[in-house]
């Protein structure tokens, strides 16, 4: 696994700057700049410290399998009161995302 490029395309694509990074993280942009063109590996801390800001868990910055997916702690909440729901109750909660999804 390519850490600085695998870390660079993901901040890349969540539109945030060094710069920005930087402040949210409180690392600093030139040791996020060489973790970026490798000269610097991160440590475990560091890393969540910067994955944090970008919505990342470190278990998904290192998993390549792409059909494992992390929920949220939203979503953890939404299941878990789903979870508490009889069957038609919970029916009748999807089929009004499904409407909700389809309005827009």
């Amino acid at each position: 696994m390519d850490i600085a490029k695998k870390f660079r395309n993901i901040r890349n694509e969540k539109k945030l700057s060094v710069y920005k990074l930087s402040n949210l993280s409180d690392v600093s942009q030139n040791y996020i700049h060489n973790i970026e063109k490798g000269i610097n590996q991160p440590s475990i801390y560091i890393l969540e410290k910067l994955l944090k800001p970008m919505g990342i868990t470190l278990s998904e910055f290192f998993n390549d399998n792409l059909d494992i997916y992390y929920p949220s702690e939203f979503e953890k909440e939404v299941l878990y009161y789903i979870r508490t729901l009889t069957k038609t109750q919970a029916n009748i909660v999807l089929d009004l995302i499904k409407n909700m999804n389809i309005i827009r």
